[in-house]
């Protein structure tokens, strides 16, 4: 099993922004993984301003997300989406989450 310390990213990736918002706190990697970002549960990613930036700062990650999110689900999340007519906010907070559930099935795969 892994810890926080062994989890690596490639700079300026969606995953070390996560790792970075964190600051070695698994806490908060664990509360955006099963809660999300909503209330303000995500560092940086609190005003709609935030989001547009890091949606349009990784819109090519997010959309590789989307496809691995497709793939394993059998279909695209968007087909259900709530996206409160932000559809910007919505991949931004969907791409967090979604990475901060992937950096929590390597720490804890029994859970995640």
């Amino acid at each position: 099993m892994k810890t926080l310390k062994d989890i690596t990213a490639d700079k300026g990736t969606i995953r070390s922004q996560i790792l970075e918002d964190a600051d070695g706190d698994i806490t908060y990697i664990k509360d955006v993984a099963s809660h999300g970002c909503i209330g303000g549960a995500c560092r940086n990613l609190i005003y709609y301003n935030d989001t547009k930036k890091f949606y349009q700062d990784h819109a090519d990650e997010i959309d590789e997300l989307l496809q691995e999110y497709e793939d394993a689900a059998g279909e695209s999340i968007l087909k259900t989406a709530n996206t409160n007519g932000n559809l910007q906010n919505f991949l931004a907070w969907f791409a967090y989450e979604y990475e901060a559930q992937k950096i929590m099935r390597e720490i804890d795969p029994d859970n995640y």
